[in-house]
C-alpha cells in the first residue's frame, strides 16, 4: 500500500512485481545486450538504521548467466520491460 506516511517515512512501494519481465541497467552478456530475466520474489529489507530498500531475485532467462550472477537486484538495478499482470 502506497500512502503519505509510508513516503514520509521513507519506504518505497515496490518498482516491480513477481511475474515482470525485467533488464539490467549495467550488466551485460559477451554481445553487450542487457540480461533479460524474471522476477522470482519481492523482499523488503530494512538496516538497524531503518533504511529501507526493495531486493529482487530475478530468474535470468539465459542458463548460463543464471549461473553466474548474484541474486539481490535493486530497484536502480533493474528496468521494466513487461508487467506479468499483462502476459
Amino acid at each position: 500500500m502506497n500512502s503519505l506516511t509510508d513516503e514520509l517515512l521513507g519506504i518505497k512501494a515496490d518498482k516491480f512485481a513477481v511475474g515482470d519481465l525485467v533488464r539490467t541497467k549495467s550488466a551485460t552478456d559477451a554481445y553487450n545486450m542487457p540480461l533479460l530475466g524474471v522476477v522470482t520474489t519481492v523482499t523488503v529489507l530494512k538496516n538497524d538504521k531503518g533504511r529501507v530498500r526493495n531486493c529482487y531475485t530475478v530468474d535470468w532467462i539465459d542458463f548460463e548467466t543464471s549461473q553466474m550472477l548474484w541474486h539481490d537486484w535493486y530497484d536502480e538495478d533493474l528496468i521494466l520491460i513487461q508487467p506479468g499482470a499483462s502476459c
